[in-house]
């Protein structure tokens, strides 16, 4: 039998493990750090919401907020201001906010293929099922087109499209509407002819509540090879935020991937996700049928580690040249947009 002594000795050093073990476990887990995402309510945005539901966030030590912004603009204000961490977004915007001196960075490229889709509206003259990509964008001449802003990735994406046929964007009126959802109104009251959509999800509202239909899509097969293969999506981050938070960034980026995978092996459990966040919990069957033409459209080609490959990264330099976002002589340089992390031989 141990002694008086012993047994106390024995207490104490049991209260003290009681005291410590939950400590060292914390320590071991660390503290989550909180990253603020901007997002949208479309398809594009799914990985994160997938990232947060499904436990990828906190898998990598991320308590993941989210904030809807106005606009894309809003969103990348944001970001330089420090209120948003991260942010899935077109390309050609970071690379245009880089050229006029924001320290922003590509931290990766999620979407490789240029994937903007053309609705017009039920009414009008248009050119018959079957059409040439050429044919098709020839007749927007004339008409007046929405996009989500001027200087937005769907009025990039516009102008690209017409002058891969020979106009420009002064042969079309463009109108910027704001959030994709303002195109059910614009197109009913026949205040635009057209209009250029980044979303899947967005496409198939605006379809059951207008009549519109899909006319041409930058990711059609016989859309220019040129503009096929500009990325659709990236990761974006402040620069100096991605300099000072490596490991963070590296993080977001693993839960991103975790998120895709996911997404890949569970497409009824990702329609789920979707028709929660995406369609208020209204829409599932619409979202089953989404899902598959989201993970062949943005995901089938995604490259290994999000990398940013240097023959990308050059063809969306000459986008931004073609476009005229970039001042003169300012031309985003590869080792100074994209992050160590993500930058690539090949």
């Amino acid at each position: 039998m141990p002694s008086a002594l012993g047994r106390d000795g024995l207490v104490a050093a049991v209260i003290l493990c009681l005291v410590l073990l939950p400590r060292i476990a914390l320590a071991q887990q660390g503290k989550a750090t909180e990253f603020t995402s901007a997002i949208f309510q479309s398809e594009v945005y799914l990985p994160d919401f997938v990232a947060n539901d499904k436990g990828f966030a906190a898998k990598h030590g991320l308590d993941m907020k989210f904030v809807t912004p106005q606009s894309g603009v809003a969103a990348a204000q944001l970001m330089l201001a420090g209120a948003v961490k991260g942010w899935a977004t077109d390309p050609l915007i970071i690379l245009t906010a880089a050229s006029k001196g924001n320290n922003v960075k590509l931290a990766g490229i999620a979407t490789p293929m240029m994937a903007y889709t053309v609705m017009v509206s039920k009414t009008g003259d248009w050119p018959a099922e079957g059409s040439s990509f050429a044919d098709r964008i020839k007749a927007l001449k004339g008409k007046r087109i929405g996009v989500s802003g001027i200087g937005a990735g769907t009025d990039h994406a516009l102008i690209l499209m017409l002058q891969a046929v020979g106009l420009s964007e002064k042969d079309v009126t463009r109108i910027g509407i704001g959030e994709q959802q303002a195109a059910i109104g614009q197109l009913s009251g026949g205040a635009i002819d057209a209009f250029v959509s980044f979303s899947l999800s967005g496409n198939a509202i605006i379809q059951q509540q207008t009549g519109a239909r899909r006319y041409v899509a930058t990711f059609d097969p016989d859309a220019p090879q040129g503009i096929r293969e500009l990325p659709f999506t990236c990761f974006a981050v402040a620069g100096d935020f991605a300099a000072k938070n490596q490991e963070t960034v590296a993080n977001w980026l693993a839960a991103e991937a975790d998120a895709i995978a996911w997404i890949r092996a569970n497409p009824d459990g990702a329609a789920e996700v979707l028709n929660a966040h995406v369609f208020n919990g209204q829409q599932l069957e619409l979202a089953k049928k989404i899902i598959p033409q989201m993970i062949k459209i943005y995901f089938e080609g995604t490259p290994p580690g999000f990398k940013v490959y240097r023959k990308t990264f050059d063809l969306l330099a000459k986008a931004g040249q073609d476009l005229g976002s970039f001042p003169s002589g300012s031309t985003p340089k590869y080792e100074d947009t994209v992050i160590p992390g993500a930058q690539s031989a090949n």
